[in-house]
């Protein structure tokens, strides 16, 4: 039996899931998945969603689970009954798990719904009418019947107007503007969709209306990177899946993400897996 000893980077294969009870419904404007999922081997669980996604834990038992924010707490971590995760719009998690079973309602909650208010990354967090609410809505989805979907439709307006009181505020920062869940979007989509291209501060600055010098402690604080580290990693790490499912020669993977020159690529790369790529994509093989 292979064992995986890491969390999710984005290129390995993923773990295969074992979800032995799944119900998925749209009430509204939240998506909303109630799931039961075997735990006996190590199952990989990852989000990077242009939505923020809230998940409650409402059963099983765990003996592992190690996870990871881009911008966040990250560590070994073991839920209880009505913990809460929160994972921002466009941040990276990643987590890994491993023990008898989880029971869980997985929330995908629209920037919308929340005044476009910048969220803040969370594991073990406690709201005791967003878990009864999410627990009611388990109950109700999963049986299926005319009364009990018209009972989920009243408890999910609920929660929506709960979520939207509750955590649609605008912090702001002291003397600074904090990029908004649809800013880092904005951005995310815009580097994600031309890696090669050559991202200046002042155009990403422009992208969501800030001078350059502001722009870069709000990117920054969204992202937990520079603009310039963020650019890079996505480069990276799309080039890795590209050596890794692809079949393109090295110096093509180098052009296509950014890169302008083979040896640069070849440093970065080593820089931020450990080998160069010709050896990753071995390793693939």
């Amino acid at each position: 039996m292979t064992v995986v000893a890491t969390v999710w980077d984005g290129i390995r294969p993923r773990s295969p899931r074992d979800v032995v009870a799944r119900h998925q419904v749209r009430i509204g404007q939240l998506g909303v998945l109630a799931a039961t999922e075997n735990l006996k081997l190590p199952a990989d669980w990852a989000f990077e969603e242009d939505h923020h996604t809230i998940v409650v834990h409402l059963g099983g038992r765990l003996d592992r689970m190690d996870c990871e924010f881009s911008v966040g707490p990250s560590g070994p971590v073991l839920p209880a009954r009505g913990d809460v995760w929160m994972i921002p719009a466009a941040c990276r998690y990643a987590a890994l798990a491993q023990g008898e079973s989880a029971e869980f309602v997985e929330l995908a909650v629209p920037t919308a719904l929340l005044a476009d208010t910048p969220q803040t990354a969370r594991v073990k967090h406690r709201d005791d009418f967003l878990v009864r609410a999410a627990a009611r809505l388990s109950e109700l989805i999963r049986e299926g019947d005319d009364l009990a979907r018209m009972a989920a439709h009243e408890v999910g307006d609920t929660l929506e107007r709960y979520l939207g009181e509750r955590y649609g505020f605008r912090e702001r920062l002291r003397g600074r503007r904090a990029l908004s869940a649809s800013d880092r979007n904005r951005l995310a989509e815009a580097v994600r969709g031309q890696l090669d291209a050559e991202h200046s501060l002042a155009a990403l600055a422009a992208l969501v209306g800030m001078d350059v010098r502001r722009f870069t402690s709000a990117f920054h604080d969204a992202f937990g990177l520079s603009p310039w580290q963020y650019v890079m990693r996505m480069r990276l790490d799309e080039a890795a899946r590209r050596l890794w499912y692809g079949t393109a020669p090295v110096t093509e993977v180098a052009l296509a993400t950014g890169f302008a020159s083979p040896s640069h690529f070849a440093t970065a790369f080593a820089r931020r897996f450990g080998v160069p790529p010709t050896r990753y994509r071995d390793a693939a093989r």
